[in-house]
């Protein structure tokens, strides 16, 4: 499927985009343009980098973002909906968790548009919403924190799941388990022997 990013009219003019990701934006003539500005973008089937080892995507990111242009800052918001590959908490298969999440961040240049010097932005600003000194505004590591802040805290493969055996391992969803059904609870096994000792004598 091809990736695409689409600009929508808002009666303005489409901003240069990165050809290479998605999610990047040169931002050069934006940043020129004369007090505020507004831009409108939908982000469609966008791949995103490895995330965290247990972390996969099931399917690619979609969202709409709107790019609003303050003094010199860039204020980003967007909404984006993705699913997620976690293992289920029973049975430990994959399953697909879908996740919906909102961004909302002021992304600051290193570089002045108009003059070409440096800019130093806040001890405190967050690497991630640099627009770097080839005008770049990069959503990738943004995006890629809100989903690790929105990832489920239990995932089922179905309403229904059976897990897996404690003695055998085995997932009940697909095999009939072997193990002896009718094993004794150990903290009731001191009551079985002495049922089993009053039966013998």
């Amino acid at each position: 499927m091809t990736t695409k990013q689409r600009f929508e009219r808002k009666g303005k003019k489409e901003g240069t985009r990165a050809k290479s990701n998605p999610l990047q934006f040169n931002v050069a003539q934006f940043l020129k343009q004369p007090g505020t500005d507004v831009r409108h973008y939908t982000i469609e089937d966008a791949p995103l980098p490895p995330l965290d080892d247990e972390l996969r995507l099931a399917k690619p990111l979609q969202g709409k973002v709107k790019f609003i242009k303050t003094d010199k800052d860039i204020l980003v918001i967007g909404r984006f909906e993705t699913e997620l590959i976690l293992p289920c908490i029973r049975c430990l298969a994959d399953s697909r968790a879908p996740i919906t999440f909102e961004i909302e961040e002021t992304f600051v240049p290193t570089l002045d548009v108009v003059t070409g010097l440096k800019l130093t932005p806040s001890p405190d600003t967050d690497e991630a919403t640099f627009i770097n000194e080839q005008h770049i505004l990069d959503l990738t590591e943004v995006i890629r924190q809100e989903i690790d802040l929105n990832v489920p805290a239990q995932v089922l493969c179905q309403a229904n799941c059976l897990g897996l055996c404690p003695q055998c391992g085995a997932n009940k969803n697909l095999e009939t388990c072997q193990c002896e059904t009718d094993q004794i609870d150990i903290r009731w096994a001191g009551l079985a022997a002495f049922k089993d000792s009053k039966l013998k004598g």
